[in-house]
């Protein structure tokens, strides 16, 4: 089945109060990136940071990105490409996920602008901290774990099936029980129906694995955390 996406725009102007605010606060040396929705705004926001003189970067994916400057889920190729020519980074748009985990593989400095509510603040480094900590203790848990679930989603784009498989096929070899699981969106209170399940690995979005870890009774790890 042919899939067509169609990406959805902000298509208000930042204003130039709130620009200032950023100029304000974020280093000279400046990587910018952010969502689909806020690209346009993220060009205005460049222009605008190179009048006040700032040295500014985006950078390019190689993965499934399509936009200079933009984030996905599972993809975070554009900021770090330009990694090693900035001195911090800054996402302009909600949410924290992409500013965590840009914050764990870079270790710089990391401000977020939110263009709805307008604020800008520095990610706070205690919380990602927090997030390393955490992750470090669950792929500790999933690994002692001997039955194992592992979650595919049936989503085009977050599909990893065969993923799934050689993972499958490598805890088996190392005596573990491993069971696939499949669906489409994954509710953490479906998974209270496998009490027996010891630990998930997660083949979808990696998001899930930060963002709602702490909503999951047991350890949920990303494949790539666990394989091997």
């Amino acid at each position: 089945m042919e899939k067509l996406f169609i990406p959805v725009k902000y298509k208000k102007e930042l204003t130039e109060k709130f620009m200032d605010g950023v100029n304000e606060k974020i280093c000279n040396k400046v990587g910018l990136f952010t969502t689909t929705q806020f690209t346009n705004q993220l060009i205005q926001l460049k222009e605008f940071l190179e009048k006040k003189e700032k040295c500014v970067f985006i950078g390019e994916s190689n993965y499934r990105a399509t936009e200079k400057g933009q984030v996905l889920g599972c993809d975070i190729n554009s900021p770090l490409s330009i990694s090693e020519n900035v001195d911090c980074f800054l996402y302009l748009g909600t949410g924290y996920f992409h500013s965590i985990l840009l914050s764990m593989n870079t270790k710089k400095p990391i401000f977020q602008a939110n263009p709805l509510a307008e604020f800008i603040k520095e990610v706070d480094k205690k919380e990602v901290e927090r997030y390393v900590t955490l992750k470090k203790n669950t792929i500790a848990k999933a690994k002692k774990a001997k039955k194992m679930g592992i979650l595919v989603c049936t989503k085009f784009g977050q599909e990893n099936l065969e993923i799934a498989k050689k993972i499958k096929k490598k805890l088996d070899e190392k005596n573990k029980k491993a069971y696939i699981f499949l669906f489409e969106t994954l509710a953490p209170e479906e998974l209270l129906n496998f009490p027996d399940i010891e630990a998930w690995i997660n083949t979808a979005c990696p998001r899930i694995s930060i963002d709602d870890i702490e909503r999951f009774d047991k350890p949920v790890v990303n494949w790539e955390d666990i394989n091997g």
